[in-house]
């Protein structure tokens, strides 16, 4: 009997391992495929059921998806470099074609008020060539995760205040009325001090491109944040639309011949609100383009 015994479990043993070595070729020659296969949705699977086998399985399935999240996004950052790349090139071109083009003329005048004129347009070319930069290189480092963020206690209304009015100059000479909160109180955010600098910088030029005549400046409280909003009013000839101001390279005039925007700016900013833990939203009502950008309330 128990020679029977023996018999039958060395046939079942035999049977097991003949089993498991079949499965392990399987495996084998699905491990060497994985390096073509693994970014189309590729999962290793077993029809023997092993216990110890499938746990490797599952370790190795994870490794996959693992792999296959850093590939797309790999891919996605290949594919926002390669935007980057275009739109910087179509950006930079008109600025750099208009200094080429003032330079010739600064070289073939000796009228004084001529030259005075086409230095002052050379150097707003050229900063508007370093805020261009500026923005680019903050977006390169938003979007390959490289930006640090530092957050702190940030009184809102100041710094808006702050900045809104070191524009003054420039609002001034678009006639673009600015109007604050009769009554401020001191509201303490979240934010990273930098970011929120350069939110607030990209609306106020927004403003100054866009804007009619006007912009109004409020905040309200809602649930856990703080919303600040701007709105001015838009000339009766805009055709911003409104669902695209936040894409990568959008500006109202879209032929690109527009030198004074490069459509990262909005783009840029809402990129920064988020990354604060924060939202930004527009809509145009009644001739007026509203921003809202909820940012979270310092509790302490």
């Amino acid at each position: 009997m128990w020679g029977w015994i023996f018999v039958f479990l060395a046939l079942a043993l035999l049977v097991y391992l003949y089993f498991l070595k079949r499965e392990l070729r399987k495996l084998k020659e699905e491990v060497k495929e994985m390096p073509t296969r693994a970014s189309f949705g590729s999962r290793l699977s077993l029809a023997f059921r092993d216990k110890a086998l499938m746990e490797l399985i599952d370790e190795w399935n994870q490794i996959i998806d693992a792999f296959e999240e850093k590939n797309l996004q790999a891919k996605k950052i290949e594919e926002n470099v390669k935007l980057s790349i275009v739109g910087l090139s179509h950006d930079l071109r008109t600025p750099l074609t208009s200094i080429k083009g003032y330079v010739q003329l600064l070289d073939a005048t000796t009228d004084q008020a001529e030259r005075a004129r086409y230095l002052s347009i050379i150097e707003s070319s050229v900063k508007r060539l370093i805020e261009m930069t500026d923005h680019f290189y903050d977006l390169a480092r938003i979007e390959t995760n490289q930006k640090e963020i530092s957050l702190t206690s940030v009184s809102l209304p100041s710094l808006v205040e702050e900045i809104f009015l070191s524009y003054y100059e420039q609002l001034e000479e678009k006639n673009i009325e600015l109007h604050f909160p009769e009554q401020i109180m001191d509201r303490q955010i979240i934010a990273d001090p930098l970011m929120l600098t350069r939110v607030i910088q990209n609306i106020v030029q927004n403003i100054i491109r866009y804007a009619k005549s006007k912009a109004v400046i409020h905040y309200r409280n809602e649930d856990d944040y703080i919303v600040f909003i701007v709105k001015n009013d838009i000339k009766p000839d805009s055709k911003v639309a409104v669902e695209k101001v936040f894409m990568r390279f959008y500006t109202e005039i879209t032929s690109r011949t527009n030198t004074e925007a490069s459509g990262i700016g909005l783009y840029l900013s809402k990129k920064l609100v988020e990354k604060m833990e924060g939202k930004m939203d527009a809509e145009i009502n009644n001739d007026w383009f509203i921003l809202q950008i909820h940012l979270p309330i310092n509790r302490m």
